[in-house]
């Protein structure tokens, strides 16, 4: 992708955009300055999204802002009155989506040159995970950066030209440019050169076009499992941090728990190799022990901003939290060791309390604010704990505690005032001080009831309560593993209840067809390649686990959806359907926070394996090793999944650490 960013480095686009930035004055019907804009409350509106079936738009609904949801309508009035798209793209617990919201889209004075400008259209990316994939690729060719909102200025055409994130309410030496001046620009650019901007729009597209050209093009490459695995394993363990565990992503400031390399280095560790066993202990340690782990309520927070795992952003996500259920379930067969065991029992805890729905599906996430504070629900001060637990109790209570001060937010956003309970740091492989922190917890359960009781008498994040398929077939995986795992019956049957409320609800017997997520007990959305790839698995584990095997037949079934609706005669498969509002067909360029689509579908059609399942298995492979062998280390997901392509081709079973 580096190459083809090129030549966007000093793009017609932005220089044009830059040049009115920089030209002071803008049109007088532009003429209102950020430092001119009141920041009055906004009256009662009502846009078009107050008929939307998803939350995030919902959220929106009573914005000034004359939003429209991504569609015809909204394309055919751009075209007709010759207007530039503003897209914005978000989710329901984006911290600084919320900011935007209440700086930007809920003043009037602001929504009004929106509304006279532009055609503006509003996208949950958890929605359209098909228009996220296409719309980050463009924001990065234009600014080299990513992250959520994701704000783009289209052509009627829906061809980006112009690309940020967050804009502040008025222009700040620290925040940089505010959004009226950034609109009052792209407005004076579109109207004086508006063919230069079109050219530079259709150069993005070109390179759109030429990254899924790219992928589909790769010259054949050999299907590579060991030399994969091997190659993965070397470069996964160069970004293991040795000091503070976890493994660091050479592209964020954050650190995230990236569940798709812990799994693998669990199967390499199940397989006696120590340096993976070394890391991954080390890992799930340092994240059970940093206040990225809720320490009272249980589960696990987004990613920590800190090293150390001790500040997370706050939000909640239903994917972590069941790829983690998973992982420290197996770490506990794996190793014996009990707090592994009290981690995964805690996390499932989370979910069933916090994220099950009464119909037994699972909502996606809670918020990471509470009333326009980021982390106000969670923190603390050493004051405020003296107060709950009585002087005795809390000296023993921060023994084995610690608070890490919230730090001010540099952009301005508001972050409560206290700190976020970790656990205090033992020296790694010390077995003996481990097993006296963990008879420490045990007698402290009493203090963490007593602070969790008043905590939740503490205003509450907000939840999103749509119902992701794919999400959802991560959680069911999860709780019928850990159920098994952790001889935990009511996981099974909560995994069980799940797969019968999605079978029922989200998928049509009669068409083969799939939504992609329930709100409100609808079904809506077309169901993607992650979404049948996911559900299955999530029923074959359940199969597995329950012995019930009608879970696998369901299983069969989706898996010959996908294949109808995804797969081409060479193998490729599509994330999505062709959409003639697409600007290209999104592909997988590697896993991320857990397993791609591609990888799930390939790890589903070899698990499924037969004559009707494994060769379209291997077709699938095939068609992505370019992309996987050229770096496998962004793809554990596939390189654990192609483990069992020999098996599938030969019948034989081979161990993992033949590969290795």
């Amino acid at each position: 992708m580096d190459t083809l960013t090129k030549f966007l480095a000093g793009g017609a686009a932005r220089a044009i955009l830059l040049a009115a930035l920089s030209a002071g004055a803008a049109p007088a019907r532009a003429a209102t300055t950020a430092s001119a804009i009141p920041s009055t409350p906004a009256p009662a509106y009502t846009n078009r999204l107050i008929k939307a079936r998803d939350p995030y738009l919902l959220l929106h609904a009573h914005d000034p802002v004359d939003w429209y949801p991504w569609g015809a309508q909204a394309f055919a009035k751009a075209r007709a009155e010759n207007k530039p798209i503003f897209l914005s793209i978000g989710y329901s617990t984006c911290y600084w989506c919320h900011v935007a919201q209440r700086e930007l889209y809920s003043n009037p004075a602001i929504a009004k040159l929106m509304n006279q400008w532009f055609i503006n259209v509003k996208v949950d990316r958890e929605e359209r995970p098909d228009l996220d994939h296409i719309y980050m690729i463009a924001r990065q060719l234009l600014t080299r950066s990513g992250g959520w909102p994701n704000n783009l200025f289209l052509t009627p055409q829906l061809e980006p030209f112009f690309a940020g994130s967050y804009f502040p309410p008025a222009d700040d030496a620290t925040r940089g440019r505010g959004f009226p001046s950034i609109l009052a620009a792209v407005n004076r650019a579109w109207s004086e050169q508006p063919e230069r901007i079109r050219e530079s729009a259709a150069q993005v597209v070109r390179a759109l076009r030429r990254i899924e050209q790219a992928a589909r093009s790769e010259a054949p490459a050999p299907v590579e499992p060991r030399r994969w695995l091997r190659s993965a394993r070397q470069a996964l363990l160069e970004q293991y941090d040795p000091l503070e565990g976890g493994f660091n992503d050479p592209l964020a400031t954050s650190k995230f728990p990236r569940s798709p390399i812990l799994r693998l280095m669990l199967k390499l560790a199940e397989h006696a190799d120590s340096q993976a066993r070394e890391a991954l202990d080390h890992s799930l340690d340092a994240m059970a022990d940093g206040g990225i782990h809720d320490q009272l309520g249980g589960g696990f927070h987004r990613y920590s901003t800190t090293s150390d795992w001790s500040l997370p952003h706050f939000e909640k996500m239903l994917y972590d939290n069941a790829e983690l259920l998973a992982i420290y379930a197996e770490a506990w067969i794996q190793t014996g060791r009990v707090y592994y065991r009290r981690i995964a029992a805690d996390v499932a805890r989370f979910l069933l309390g916090d994220l099950q729905a009464p119909s037994g599906g699972f909502y996606t996430a809670l918020d990471a604010q509470t009333d326009g504070v980021e982390g106000r629900t969670y923190v603390w001060t050493r004051a405020e704990i003296r107060a709950v637990l009585g002087d005795r109790q809390a000296r023993r209570f921060f023994k084995r505690y610690t608070l890490t001060a919230m730090p001010d937010d540099p952009l301005g956003g508001k972050s409560a005032s206290g700190g976020v309970l970790r656990l205090n740091p033992i020296a790694e492989n010390d077995a003996a001080a481990r097993g006296v922190q963990l008879a420490a917890i045990d007698a402290l359960a009493g203090a963490r009831r007593q602070l969790l009781g008043v905590r939740r008498e503490r205003p509450q994040p907000a939840r999103d309560e749509k119902i992701v398929i794919a999400l959802n077939g991560l959680a069911i995986a999860a709780l019928a593993q850990a159920g098994r795992q952790l001889s935990a019956p009511d996981l099974l049957t909560a995994a069980r209840r799940a797969a019968g409320y999605l079978w029922t609800t989200a998928f049509d017997s009669r068409s083969g067809e799939l939504a992609h997520q329930i709100f409100r007990g609808q079904a809506a959305g077309e169901g993607t390649l992650g979404d049948y790839a996911h559900l299955a698995l999530g029923f074959v584990a359940l199969g597995t686990a329950s012995g019930d095997a009608r879970w696998r037949r369901r299983a069969e079934r989706l898996a010959g959806a996908l294949l109808k609706r995804f797969s081409d005669a060479q193998g490729w498969l599509s994330t999505a359907r062709p959409n003639p509002d697409l600007l290209i067909i999104p592909r997988d360029l590697g896993d991320d926070t857990y397993p791609s689509a591609t990888s799930a579908a390939v790890g589903l059609l070899l698990d499924l394996g037969g004559p009707r399942f494994a060769p379209a298995g291997r077709r699938a492979l095939a068609a992505t090793a370019g992309l996987i062998g050229r770096d496998p280390g962004q793809w554990p997901a596939a390189v654990l999944a192609a483990q069992r392509y020999g098996d599938t081709a030969t019948g034989a079973r081979r161990s993992i650490g033949d590969a290795s």
